[in-house]
């Protein structure tokens, strides 16, 4: 939406944008058209935008002659309609209209002689310096105080809600991740699955005691904490699995799992790339279990479980280059892969 309102405002050759201008803007400033009940989804979005992209967009003076002198940001006190209401501006005999250019004479502001007096902040604005020969550019104002050309890399970076990157991001967000389990895992991590015990404190009031039980083993809560994987279904699962991914020591509760991850979340290694891997498709099809023996009639034993966490992360092996090591050679040994085929992307050698 940031790219089609930087086309609009700087008249970008395209179709849409003469057909925007003609009959959505309708001759006004972009920043003062208003939001009518009767208008798209996407015109609405772009308009309700406005707010986070004003201190953005700016536009850097030439000549003065395209930029609204209203409605633009071209100095650190725009826009000026912010303290001067369109019926002030009216009122004193201006067009709305007016560019930059128009308010300037002999290299100083022609305000109305009131003015001053009655909206102080225009003291605070700089004399005009304008080029005759040197178009306005439109530029994109980042959150570090920089200039330059319009992204949507760079829009994206300064709109977005951010805040510090968590130590475990790259165990679940990394290049060889599969992106479903990836998905699955960051919930699982923040503890976001839809396990019974989180939904019945949800209506307290009314929970059915009887569906807590863990659908795996009918012995445990639904919980979390039980199903990855100290649940007896899960924890065979989980033994059948772990030696394939280097992590025969590591114990069956999620905590222990977990930390023995993180440790080596950045690492390139393909013994580490694969841990992360069988850890988040175990994972995956644990809960696609559970909510297939909750919901169906239908269930796999514990070794068809442990086959398919297998062929999958194999067939993702597949799909994998790098250079060639001993590390890489026992890996393509352990996981029966063709002579030739790399598995990770292993720098350490």
């Amino acid at each position: 939406m940031a790219t089609h309102i930087w086309s609009l405002l700087t008249n970008r050759e395209s179709l849409w944008v003469k057909w925007i201008h003609s009959y959505r803007i309708r001759g006004r400033n972009f920043w003062d058209v208003p939001i009518k009940n009767n208008v798209t989804w996407s015109w609405r979005k772009m308009l309700n935008l406005r707010p986070s992209l004003r201190d953005h967009m700016w536009v850097k003076l030439g000549d003065g002659t395209s930029t609204s002198v209203w409605f633009d940001r071209w100095d650190v006190v725009c826009p000026i309609s912010s303290f001067i209401s369109p019926r002030s501006i009216v009122n004193a005999g201006l067009s709305l209209n007016a560019r930059v250019a128009d308010m300037c004479v002999n290299g100083d502001w022609s305000w109305p002689g009131t003015w001053i007096t009655r909206f102080p902040t225009l003291m605070n604005l700089q004399k005009p310096v304008l080029e005759p020969l040197k178009q306005d550019k439109l530029i994109w104002f980042t959150s570090s105080s920089r200039d330059m050309d319009f992204s949507t890399s760079t829009a994206w970076e300064d709109l977005r809600y951010s805040q510090q990157e968590v130590q475990w991001a790259n165990l679940v967000w990394f290049p060889q991740a599969i992106p479903r389990h990836a998905f699955r895992m960051w919930l699982l991590v923040l503890k976001k699955l839809k396990t019974q015990d989180v939904m019945s404190r949800w209506c307290a009031g009314n929970a059915n005691l009887n569906l807590l039980c863990c659908s795996l083993c009918s012995r445990g809560p639904d919980s979390h904490e039980h199903l990855f994987f100290e649940c007896d279904v899960a924890k065979q699962v989980w033994f059948g699995v772990r030696g394939k991914a280097g992590m025969e020591t590591i114990h069956n509760t999620w905590t222990d799992i977990f930390e023995y991850l993180v440790g080596i979340t950045k690492s390139n290694m393909a013994e580490h790339i694969i841990a992360k891997l069988v850890v988040a498709a175990t994972a995956y099809f644990i809960w696609e279990e559970r909510n297939r023996r909750l919901f169906t009639d239908r269930r796999r034993h514990k070794d068809q479980l442990v086959e398919i966490v297998l062929s999958t992360v194999r067939m993702k092996l597949h799909t994998m280059r790098s250079r060639n090591s001993i590390h890489t050679t026992r890996v393509m040994q352990e996981w029966s892969l063709p002579r030739g085929l790399l598995v990770a992307d292993d720098d350490s050698g």
